[in-house]
């Protein structure tokens, strides 16, 4: 991706870029934090519920009142739910405008700051409404994770988790941190960012618009969402990703390497704990899925390090691995 930086400390860089914007968006947490950046910024409650589209109505009609014109840019400073719906704004004004994004949470670091997914829940459904629109720049300072309470670190480490199972070389990096994963600090994980960072800009820039190998990047994804749908995002999305990447890898444990299985369910069981809910639960919010075709659900499953296999199945289907999948994973 053309204009993405990430480093500890970058920043003087975040405050030129902030500056070289016409509006910032941000939430209350970051105004808070940092008033120094978002002086005069557009400020939304923090968390998932200002995903929606009367959030996304207030910001393009603020962004008018602004006089934003077209070789105008936009400045995203904050979380998922700040960049989603700030680069989905940028893509709806004046049929698209420049944005930059500046992420502040370990998850938006790892993951949703790269590769232009932008969007907003609808119908209860998570991302229904959204666009692909990059990002003109993107800076990455782990220097704000310093402020992050312990459940946003857990949050990012979903993510981490997921795009380190894509590498053989990254399942190795996160194997070995994995001992002190929950309990270390920010400045700990840089490794495991360069890495994340590194793997999804070279994944998205291959597959800009998700017709092919960008796929991958949905391990956990389609049980995540639904059991994030489910219960109205109460916890972090990288929770649910964890979730999702336990029931899915249960769901089609007979596919994947048997020493790598017991690995992985091991680490992610030291992370969060298995679902409770039935297929009969969630089952509505998979079909859901965008990554669903044919009637089928699709499941991207890691089955070996850096090894991703994609398995589409009947609704029926569906539902009797992830129940059979929920009660192993209880027992074990």
């Amino acid at each position: 991706m053309n204009g993405l930086i990430y480093g500890k400390d970058l920043s003087e860089k975040v405050y030129a870029a902030v500056k070289n914007c016409k509006m910032t968006v941000t939430d209350e947490n970051v105004a808070r934090f940092y008033p120094e950046l978002t002086d005069d910024a557009f400020v939304m409650e923090s968390g998932e519920t200002s995903k929606c589209m009367e959030m996304l109505a207030a910001l393009l009609v603020a962004m008018h009142e602004k006089g934003l014109r077209r070789n105008d840019k936009i400045c995203a400073l904050g979380g998922g739910v700040v960049g989603d719906i700030t680069g989905l704004a940028a893509s709806l004004y004046m049929r698209g405008i420049d944005w930059v994004c500046i992420p502040t949470t370990l998850l938006a670091m790892a993951d949703s700051c790269i590769g232009g997914k932008t969007a907003v829940n609808f119908c209860g459904v998570k991302n229904l409404i959204g666009a692909f629109h990059r990002p003109c720049g993107t800076v990455v300072s782990y220097r704000f994770a310093d402020t992050l309470p312990q459940r946003e670190i857990l949050c990012g480490i979903g993510e981490i988790v997921k795009t380190c199972l894509l590498t053989e070389r990254s399942y190795a990096l996160l194997v070995e941190k994995a001992a002190v994963l929950k309990s270390c600090g920010p400045n700990d994980l840089s490794d495991l960012l360069d890495a994340c960072i590194g793997i999804k800009n070279s994944v998205v820039s291959a597959d800009p618009n998700e017709r092919g190998p960008r796929k991958i990047l949905n391990v956990g994804h389609t049980v995540g969402h639904a059991l994030e749908s489910l219960d109205g995002s109460r916890s972090g999305h990288g929770e649910y990703v964890l979730k999702g990447i336990m029931a899915e890898c249960a769901m089609f444990r007979e596919m994947i390497d048997g020493q790598f299985y017991a690995e992985l369910i091991s680490l992610l069981k030291s992370l969060t704990s298995p679902p409770r809910t039935t297929a009969n639960a969630i089952i509505k919010f998979a079909e859901s899925d965008k990554k669903n075709t044919s009637g089928s659900i699709t499941v991207m499953v890691p089955t070996a390090p850096g090894d991703i296999s994609e398995f589409a199945v009947e609704k029926a289907v569906f539902a009797e691995r992830y129940n059979r999948a929920i009660g192993e994973l209880k027992n074990s």
